[in-house]
């Protein structure tokens, strides 16, 4: 029996097109699984894999436009898979100023800039939110 999400990660990787190598099936099946944006650094945490095949596996997926990685104020990149089919961000990010945790607000759509600044072509776009997120606020009570 496969791990969890590593049937859904293969089907991703022939989709995007790309070679299916054990690492790559392994790096995804743990950002499925993730309930939010992982670091670098996690992925390895999570992983059998080396610092140099998580960079390569989420460079990889990145070009593909499997994940897009997220800057939370932090200086510390993290990476989500998305659907949309590009890198760059399709929805805003909110990250809790108590715990840190960073949440894709998948349901929040971005506005379409292209043509909004006069011929000027937006390569990113990014929306951050920031405040206290719903687990830290029953900590609060």
């Amino acid at each position: 029996m496969l791990p969890s999400g590593s049937r859904e990660a293969k089907e991703i990787l022939i989709s995007a097109r790309l070679k299916r190598t054990p690492g790559r099936v392994e790096a995804l099946a743990v950002l499925l699984r993730a309930r939010s944006p992982l670091s670098h650094q996690e992925i390895l945490e999570r992983t059998s894999l080396s610092r140099v095949s998580v960079y390569r596996a989420l460079e990889s997926f990145r070009a593909a436009g499997i994940v897009h990685r997220i800057e939370a104020g932090d200086r510390l990149w993290r990476f989500a898979v998305c659907d949309c089919g590009h890198s760059v961000h399709c929805h805003p990010h909110f990250t809790c100023r108590l715990c840190g945790e960073v949440q894709c607000l998948n349901r929040v759509a971005l506005p379409a800039m292209s043509g909004a600044l006069g011929g000027c072509r937006v390569e990113e776009l990014e929306v951050y939110l920031r405040g206290v997120c719903a687990k830290c606020l029953g900590k609060e009570a």
